[in-house]
């Protein structure tokens, strides 16, 4: 089985060689920005058959970076066994387009594929920022040349071990006029500190902008094949034109043959920066994918089921009226965590119908129709979906409002929970909202544990 080891210093070294062998597109995958957020994400690898599984920790959540290496087939297959047995779930982050093909290949509809914009890496055309020419660049070549004009005794240096406290001055600077970080950036900040004092150890290089005997500014990368990734971009914004002109020589002075691209990394949601950014015309927004994979879907028929006088059955035709009714009810719906306006706005009872049925047919989730009596009218659903790599399904419940406070919430649980462990043998979990108290103590009530919470809500699972 793999055995995965914390990533430090001393063995950054293994890494650098895959990042070398085996580049990968994302930002994410370069050494430099390995090192800056390793103590954020706590980074942990393994090699299996020469190949690298890289594993992050994102709040309470593992994700894992596309392996790279020789093998990577197994490796994936080696990672599928790993999260079964441990009971974790199976998730990739910072995929790009051209390795997402390989998850939608073997997973199909047994996977979700998602990604943030405000991830996205901006990608350029080395020769284009090079020289800035043409109409689209005009404004850029106007900062230069008024940087130029106001500043022109600068020069343009690659940093030395000499140069590193006279950098950190600049810093200092930098912190005092920006005064009111917020968390990205400071954090963005603080990295920056640390990855200037072993940049250069770790075969990083460096350059900076000198006026009048003192550094205005700073630029730090990596070549991670035909790519050019800016990790720093550091400057005094009261020299005007600073950053195009950091901007333009850093990439002048490391362009070299067989480097066509260059990352300047994401945005982070920021506005300015995403404004910045864009002012440079990118060739290309590098979408990242999330892909979370789900357990084999192992409900052979749709269930059937009578427990504590209440019946769990098919939602039919016949339901779709009420159906409809449950599932437009804001009140309901107000701690459900699924906002059905976002992707059928103008939905009708037959819409509601058929997206049950499909996503029964397409193996994503089971919603099953809670009753008084077998044919009786729906009174509500019981939800069955995220099959998880780590053996776990979770249960959705909600019922019309006549029915709460009755005990139908318990039952419900009840009944769902013994069936996802003795029929599907399965460990049944469920999340609720901090303030959906009735879930909640239903749940307490049913023997279900909280075991993590987070801002937004409480997780729970059931042994």
């Amino acid at each position: 089985m793999l055995k995965f080891k914390k990533l430090n210093e001393k063995n950054l070294k293994i890494v650098k060689r895959y990042i070398q062998k085996f580049p990968l597109k994302v930002c994410d995958f370069s050494l430099g920005v390995i090192y800056m957020w390793q103590n954020f994400f706590k980074y942990e690898f393994c090699e299996v058959e020469n190949t690298l599984i890289l594993k992050l920790h994102y709040g309470n959540e593992e994700w894992y970076l596309p392996p790279v290496g020789e093998n990577v087939e197994n490796a994936v297959s080696e990672l599928e066994k790993y999260v079964v047995e441990n009971y974790k779930p199976l998730r990739f982050t910072c995929v790009d387009e051209s390795v997402l093909a390989f998850y939608q290949n073997r997973y199909g509809n047994g996977a979700t594929y998602d990604y943030d914009r405000k991830w996205s890496d901006y990608i350029y055309d080395i020769n284009e920022i090079s020289t800035f020419t043409g109409k689209k660049f005009s404004g850029q070549r106007n900062h230069i040349n008024k940087f130029k004009k106001l500043y022109g005794g600068y020069e343009y240096k690659t940093i030395t071990k000499n140069d590193l406290p006279k950098l950190h001055a600049l810093l200092t600077e930098y912190k005092k006029d920006h005064k009111k970080m917020g968390r990205v950036e400071k954090g963005e900040f603080e990295n920056t500190v640390k990855l200037l004092n072993v940049f250069l150890k770790l075969g990083l290089f460096g350059a900076y902008i000198e006026y009048n005997g003192k550094p205005i500014s700073f630029s730090i990368g990596e070549y991670v094949g035909d790519t050019l990734v800016i990790h720093v971009e550091k400057a005094l914004r009261e020299y005007q034109g600073v950053y195009p002109t950091t901007f333009n020589e850093f990439v002048n002075k490391f362009k070299k043959d067989g480097v066509h691209f260059i990352n300047r990394e994401d945005d982070s949601g920021d506005e300015g920066l995403r404004t910045s950014k864009l002012q440079y015309k990118p060739i290309k927004l590098l979408n990242k994918y999330y892909v979370e994979v789900k357990n084999p879907f192992n409900v052979k028929k749709m269930p059937s089921i009578k427990y504590g006088g209440l019946y769990f059955n098919k939602i039919t035709e016949e339901d779709k009226e009420n159906y409809y009714r449950l599932y437009v009810n804001k009140s309901l719906n107000k701690y459900w965590g699924y906002d059905y306006t976002k992707h059928l706005p103008n939905a009708t009872a037959n819409d509601f119908l058929n997206m049950v049925k499909s996503d029964y047919k397409n193996k994503f989730n089971v919603c099953l129709a809670v009753r008084e009596s077998k044919n009786g009218a729906l009174i509500g659903e019981a939800v069955l979906h995220n099959f998880g790599y780590d053996n776990t399904v979770e249960i959705g419940v909600r019922l019309f409002k006549k029915y709460h406070g009755k005990g139908y919430g318990k039952k419900v649980f009840t009944t769902m929970s013994n069936y996802v462990k003795t029929t599907l043998n399965k460990i049944p979990v469920a999340k609720a909202y901090k303030q959906n108290s009735s879930s909640i103590n239903a749940m307490l009530k049913t023997g279900f544990t909280i075991v993590k919470e987070d801002k937004k809500f409480y997780y729970f699972t059931k042994n």
